[in-house]
């Protein structure tokens, strides 16, 4: 009996908590800003600062295009190429710079001796004050083409990723050497409107044929601490870059030491010899001593641009050597 009495206690007191609750809500009104939390309410009023939902908030966060996975090209340590200025300007200074890229390359162990061709174009572009976002348009030069057309939109880019992709790699489609290709970059702002545009254009160059290594062999050891490079000649190319790694495994690691050789009919070179220097680059040199009983990768890339030199180049083509592994 008591049992029983206590649960009803419990059942009233639940009860007049509700009809307390609904009193109270009733009293306050449910007003809801419109465009914040849910449908609007007609005739509903705002008393006080209007709270923004943080589910809205992060909807509106700008995300990154997400780019197609492409060919990975192996173990490279070029020099960097030339890229738009970084630092913001006013709108009327907007700088925009695209620069066609061939790779030649060979695909992962396993997947068969038939190289991979990526023919794309790298646009970047100086950030503008003001701009949320920017989208690129591609337009292939011909005749016929109208005044002022801008061609496709290719691509979206939020405000704090001032470069674009264009083409190229798996999924997309390589860009046709020797067609000139126009790029328009426009800013926007927050409201959509264009406060700024620019345009520049490349075309891309021919696939290298890609160089093949001849001595040290394969996981060849004792060769010394200085050994001699032997690779097979990349016709077209301006010139070489050999380069050395540490390993650890299988993967190399440790850039140990790179040399350029600009005579296309010379294909070797000796560890830690800086015979020559790619136009338009920095002489970073650098030579690390090798340690005997270590395992080391080295590569070859053949490299052209289109006006013989890095600074200036509008369009560059290259084709690495798959890696190979020696000992000194």
């Amino acid at each position: 009996m008591a049992q029983t009495q206590q649960i009803r206690n419990s059942l009233t007191k639940q009860i007049s908590l509700a009809i307390a609750c609904a009193v109270l809500l009733s009293a306050c009104g449910r007003q809801t800003p419109a465009g914040v939390g849910g449908d609007d309410v007609a005739g509903a009023t705002v008393a006080g600062p209007v709270m923004k939902s943080p589910v809205t908030e992060i909807m509106k966060e700008e995300t990154a295009p997400t780019e197609a996975a492409e060919p990975i090209e192996g173990v490279v340590n070029l020099p960097s190429i030339p890229r738009a200025s970084t630092t913001p300007v006013d709108p009327a200074n907007m700088s925009v710079k695209s620069i066609a890229e061939t790779v030649n390359i060979m695909p992962a162990p396993g997947l068969g001796n038939v190289s991979v061709q990526v023919i794309r174009a790298k646009v970047t572009w100086t950030p503008i004050k003001g701009a949320a976002s920017y989208r690129i348009f591609q337009l292939e030069a011909k005749e016929g083409v109208a005044e002022g057309s801008k061609g496709t939109k290719v691509w979206a880019a939020p405000k704090w990723a001032p470069v674009a992709i264009c083409g190229g790699g798996y999924g997309l489609v390589n860009l046709k050497v020797g067609q000139e290709y126009v790029y328009t970059v426009e800013a926007l702002d927050r409201s959509g409107n264009v406060i700024a545009r620019g345009q520049d254009n490349c075309a891309p160059l021919a696939p290298l044929s890609i160089p093949y290594l001849q001595g040290p062999g394969q996981n060849e050891a004792h060769v010394g601490q200085t050994p001699y490079f032997k690779w097979t000649e990349s016709r077209g190319a301006d010139g070489y870059y050999v380069q050395v790694f540490g390993t650890r495994g299988n993967l190399p690691v440790m850039p140990m030491w790179r040399g350029y050789r600009s005579n296309p009919e010379s294909m070797n070179i000796m560890y830690g010899q800086q015979v020559d220097v790619l136009e338009g680059t920095r002489p970073l040199q650098w030579t690390l001593p090798l340690n005997v009983g270590s395992r080391y990768a080295w590569t070859v890339c053949a490299l052209r641009t289109d006006t013989h030199a890095m600074n200036t180049a509008k369009a560059i083509s290259r084709a690495t050597a798959p890696v190979s592994y020696f000992l000194p």
